[in-house]
C-alpha cells in the first residue's frame, strides 16, 4: 500500500486503518483543498455526517473520500486496499475532482469509477509481481463490482423483478471472478519458475480461516461464541441487556487466559 502511494505520489493522503476518528475527519473536511470549498460544505458535510453515524469500525464498509482525501479501511484484503488507492489515483488525475465526485450520482458512472479503480489495483499487483494477491484481488473485485451492475440496474429500472437479481447478479459476479483468476494461474503457470500460486490453495486456506473463526476449539471461536450467546441471553432477560450480555459472554470467552506476556512460546 505504501509503495502504490509513493509510486503515484499520492501525497497529503489520509489513509485509516480500523480507526474512528471524525472529528479530525472534520478538520480535513476544511482543510482539504483538492475539491471546491463550496462543494465540500454542500456535499462533504452531509457525507461525513453519514460516516460518523454508521460507524465503520463497527459495521465495516471500505471507501474513499473524496471530500477529506481520506481512505478508510476495515478489511485486511490487498486487494480491497489497493482497489480504494486506485480510486484516489483516478480522482488525482482529474482537473475538477470535486464535480468528477458529483457525477456518481448520474446512474451508470459509479460502474466506470469503479471499473478504473480496480485496474488500478490490479495492474499495480500484476506489474510489482504480487500473483498472489492478484488471483485474491480478482475473485473478490468482480463481485464487489457487481454489486454495483445490480444498483446501476436498480437505478435504470426500479422494480421488484429486477430487485429480486441481486443475488443472481453478485454470483455471475463470482463466476466471472473465478473464471478471470483461474485464466490468470494458467498464464502464471507458463510464466514463472517455480513456486506458483493456486486458486485451490487459496481456497483450502480461506476455508481453514473461515472455520476457525466459528471453531470453540481456537480463542477466535469462543469469542465470538461468547459474544454471540452473551448477547442472546442479555437480550432475551432485559431489552437493553444485549450489549452488556456482549461483553460478558467475551468476558467469560478470555476466562483464564494468560496475558500474552506471560503464555508460553506456541501455546
Amino acid at each position: 500500500m505504501t509503495d502504490f502511494i509513493a509510486e503515484h505520489r499520492l501525497q497529503g493522503l489520509r489513509v485509516r486503518i480500523n480507526e474512528y476518528a471524525p472529528l479530525e475527519d472534520l478538520g480535513r473536511l476544511f482543510t482539504s483543498g483538492r475539491t471546491n470549498i463550496l462543494l465540500r460544505l454542500c456535499f462533504g458535510l452531509p457525507t461525513w455526517l453519514a460516516t460518523t453515524l454508521s460507524c465503520g469500525r463497527l459495521f465495516g464498509g471500505d471507501h474513499y473520500n473524496p471530500w477529506t482525501d481520506t481512505v478508510n479501511l476495515y478489511s485486511s484484503h490487498a486487494g480491497i486496499a489497493l482497489h480504494e488507492l486506485g480510486h484516489v489515483l483516478d480522482f488525482r488525475r482529474r482537473a475538477f475532482p470535486g464535480l468528477y465526485a458529483l457525477t456518481r450520482y448520474i446512474p451508470g458512472v459509479a460502474l466506470y469509477q469503479e471499473y478504473l479503480a480496480s485496474k488500478y489495483a490490479v495492474d499495480f499487483m500484476r506489474a510489482r509481481g504480487m500473483h498472489e494477491e492478484e488471483l485474491r484481488a480478482l475473485r473478490i473485485l468482480y463481485p464487489a463490482y457487481s454489486t454495483y451492475v445490480f444498483g446501476a440496474l436498480v437505478e435504470l429500472f426500479p422494480s421488484a423483478g429486477i430487485r429480486s437479481l441481486l443475488f443472481p447478479v453478485i454470483a455471475i459476479g463470482h463466476l466471472l471472478g473465478i473464471s478471470h483468476a483461474m485464466q490468470r494461474e494458467v498464464a502464471l503457470e507458463r510464466q514463472l519458475v517455480g513456486p506458483k500460486p493456486k486458486v485451490a490453495a487459496q481456497w483450502r486456506e480461506e476455508w481453514d480461516e473461515a472455520v476457525a473463526e466459528v471453531s470453540p476449539g481456537t480463542q477466535r471461536g469462543r469469542d465470538l461464541w461468547g459474544v454471540f450467546l452473551g448477547m442472546s441471553v442479555g437480550s432475551a432477560l432485559c431489552g437493553a441487556g444485549a450489549i452488556p450480555g456482549a461483553f460478558a459472554g467475551f468476558a467469560l470467552a478470555r476466562r483464564g487466559q494468560a496475558p500474552p506476556d506471560r503464555q508460553l512460546p506456541g501455546a
